[in-house]
Formats: structure tokens, sequence, C-alpha cells
């Protein structure tokens, strides 16, 4: 027996396990797509589990998350602030009323109030971060009709006066948007949001008001997806892939992932890794990361220091601008219901710093063209919003007292202190490099075809 393990350990030494693809493979070159394919479906399990299993369930959800189990609606009561953690890149304008589902104990019958006049709308979230479908006002006007929310594999017919909606993996994402228009129609958007129902099939179908079962997940760690330790990346792709129906394009990249231990409906088998593969591995995953981190500075049309990603959460075949978004942008909504621009240097291709000071001007004839509105946030380098003492996170065309220029003409003055008489146009950044997003909430074709384009935020002298 000693003789068997002896020779078994050497093996595992030389190469892989003995049920593993024994083919030449190229495992920097894999270990990259891994990295890629594999990185927003990590975050977007991370997202779920921070959103539904917080790691202190004793403690009381904070009023800006919209944190619930799985399974429940879940309602933020505030505007997000600098201590909103749940994703990136919050916005500062809507109530989020938010649920993640698991599909195995659906289908799931959502149903929402009249909203009047009030933009709203409802995100369908797919679990690989991207979204096709936003219903709301877009899409229905003041009162949607209920959505009929199936998992995979399920055959139910579509119910009359229903949506249909399809979840491709187990888990799907529900994510409510409700515009606030001031700190006094806080109470108006809670009833609102109180009035918002979530049930099972057959609960709806008995006119039962219950809650659907919560249910077990498995857990997986929460920080960032690691480039530099393949044995945990791995770990975190393989707990997803044990819920991972591939589909489609998916299954070929699934099949091809078998050399690094990962294999739908299973954990992470680690006797796949051949030792004298982990370099390479190790390797391949900083050039996955690195090509990540590089699209997400690139996330579309590159224009006057401004990156504009005109297709929203809809990816398509390109697995890196999807994992570019879900680093900086998970969950965005898609670009005919919202689209969202970043710039992160001045006109002169310099970038952002709160050390100094800028302005943003829109001409009267160059107003951000939205049919809801539009909004300018500013965010510090992860992605957060910042601390300022006026409490000011975003400003746009529902700010109160927003200065106009004789010529009708709007100048938005960045910068960390204030700037004396130019108060009203204010908004802070910190004192830091910093980035900002400016979201045109149900842009109209002026927007979606490109004939606008956002003009440079330019540096103002210091004598200013």
């Amino acid at each position: 027996m000693l003789i068997i393990a002896a020779v078994a350990s050497a093996a595992l030494a030389e190469g892989a396990h003995a049920s593993c693809p024994t083919a030449r493979v190229d495992f920097r070159k894999l270990a990259a797509q891994a990295y890629i394919w594999g990185y927003p479906l990590i975050r977007s399990a991370q997202l779920r589990q921070n959103m539904t299993l917080p790691e202190d369930p004793l403690r009381i959800r904070p009023a800006t998350t919209a944190g619930a189990p799985i399974n429940r609606l879940g309602h933020a009561r505030a505007l997000a602030t600098p201590e909103t953690r749940q994703g990136v890149a919050p916005n500062n304008d809507t109530l989020y009323s938010l649920a993640w589902l698991d599909t195995t104990v659906g289908p799931f019958v959502l149903e929402a109030p009249d909203f009047g006049a009030r933009y709203y709308t409802f995100q369908m979230g797919q679990a690989d971060t991207s979204t096709d479908l936003a219903l709301g006002q877009s899409t229905h006007g003041p009162q949607l009709p209920p959505v009929f929310i199936l998992g995979p594999g399920q055959d139910y017919p579509v119910p009359p006066g229903m949506i249909g909606v399809r979840a491709k993996q187990r888990y799907f994402m529900m994510a409510g948007r409700i515009l606030v228009r001031d700190q006094a129609d806080l109470a108006e958007a809670w009833q609102l949001q109180d009035r918002i129902r979530l049930r099972g099939w057959a609960d709806y179908q008995a006119g039962r008001d219950q809650a659907p079962p919560i249910t077990v997940q498995e857990p997986i760690e929460r920080r960032d997806p690691p480039s530099d330790d393949p044995a945990a990346f791995l770990t975190m792709l393989g707990t997803v892939l044990k819920d991972w129906r591939p589909a489609g394009p998916d299954r070929p990249i699934v099949r091809s992932l078998a050399p690094l231990g990962l294999m739908p409906g299973r954990h992470f088998d680690s006797r796949c890794l051949a030792h004298a593969a982990l370099p390479k591995i190790t390797q391949g995953l900083k050039d996955g990361r690195a090509a990540i981190e590089q699209r997400s500075r690139e996330l579309g049309t590159n224009v006057n220091g401004w990156t504009v990603n005109y297709r929203g959460a809809e990816f398509g075949s390109d697995l890196l601008l999807r994992a570019a978004v879900a680093m900086d942008q998970i969950y965005v909504l898609p670009a005919r219901e919202a689209i969202y621009m970043i710039a992160k240097s001045d006109s002169r291709g310099r970038t952002l710093d709160g050390t100094l000071s800028y302005v943003l001007r829109f001409r009267a004839d160059e107003l951000p063209p939205a049919d809801a509105f539009w909004s300018l946030t500013v965010y510090y380098a992860k992605g957060f919003l910042a601390a300022n003492p006026l409490g000011r996170y975003s400003i746009g065309d529902r700010t109160p007292g927003l200065v106009r220029n004789a010529d009708g003409s709007i100048e938005i003055r960045l910068q960390h202190d204030a700037p004396g008489d130019k108060g009203a146009n204010w908004l802070p950044v910190p004192s830091e490099p910093f980035s900002v997003m400016l979201r045109l909430y149900r842009p109209n074709n002026e927007a979606t075809s490109r004939r606008w384009l956002p003009p440079a935020i330019a540096e103002v002298p210091a004598t200013n």
C-alpha cells in the first residue's frame, strides 16, 4: 500500500489527476479565459449573498440597502449615501426594491401599483450579470401588468394578461428603481414600495398573501475574485458552477475548463491542477484581470474624456465587456432604459483629481437628452459615494435652485472646497482622484443614436 501511495503521489506531482483531461493544454491562456468568463458570475453570486445573507444576520440593515432573504422583497427606504456598499456606483436618485430569486421554488408573480407620473422601472437581471429586459414606465406607462417569472426548465404557459420572463439559471435578480424627487417625496415613494408584491405562483392562484419560502444557498467567499491565488479563484468559480446550467455559447467554454478542475454540477477539484502548471495558471489569471481592467477604462465609445457604454447590460458574445461592466457598473440597465457615461479624465486627458477644480458646462442646446431625467454623480476610486459637508452626492435636472447662465447654459462645479458664489451648482468631490457618472434615464433618440455627446470636463485655473 505504501508503494501504491508513493506512485500516486508522484503522478500528482508530475501532472493532473487521472480523472481529469490529459490533452496538452495552454494553461496560461485557459486561465485567462476562465477569469474573464467567470469574474461576472462570481461577482453576481457575491452580490446575491451580500444582499440575502449578511455577514451579521442580527445586525439591522441600513435604510439605504434593499437587502432581504432569498425569495423576499427588500426595500431601500433612503437614497444611497457614502455608507452604501452593495454593488458599485450606486445611484442617488431612486429607491431600490429588490429581490433575489431561487427559481427552483418558482414560478413567481411580481405585482406593482399604479405609479402615476412617477418614473419607475423593474430590471430583470440574469445570474451572469446580463439584463435584456427592463419593464416599467418606458414599456407600460404608469401601470405594469403582473410579471410571471419562470426558471430554467419550468414549463408553464404564461397566464393571460401577464408578462412572461425566463431566468436562464437557478438564481435571478429583480431590481425595481423608483424615482424620488426630494426628501419630502420619500413618504409617498414608501407607500408605493409597500404595494409591490412578490408571491409564488401557487399562492397567487389560491389568493394567499404568503411570501415564498427561503431556500439554502451555497456560501461563496466575499472578497474580490483574486488573480494571484488560483485555488481561491477556482474554488469561487466552482461554487457558482455547482448550480450552473451551461447552454448555448456557455457549453464549449464550460467544457474547456475541465483541466482546471471545473465542471458543472460539481465543486472545484484541486486534484486536477498539475503543480508544474500553477505558475502558468497564476499568470493567466493575472492576464485576465489586466484585460478586464483595461476594458473597464474603454467600455465603449470614448469621447471628450468620457467612456460611454451604449450596450448597457446587453453583452451578446462580448465576454470581456460583460466582465468590465461587472467590475465598474454591475447590473446596469439596458441602454434603451438608461445610458451611463463615465469620466475619469479632463479635457486634456489628465486624471480627475480633487486637489484641482473643474467645470462641466452644458450649453442651452446641449443639455442631456433624457425623457425621464438626468443626473451626475461623483465617486471616489473604489466606486462609492464620497462624504462631503453639503451631503450632496448628485446633481441634475431635478436639483432645486440649479442656476442657469444668461445664455441658458448650466455650469456644474466639481471641486473639493465650496466655490464661493457658485455653490448652487456645486457637486463636491473628494480630495483625491475621482470619477463622475452621467446617467440618462429613458434617453431619447439624440442620445441613443450618438448625435448628442457629453462635453469635456475642464480644469478651472487656480485663480478662479
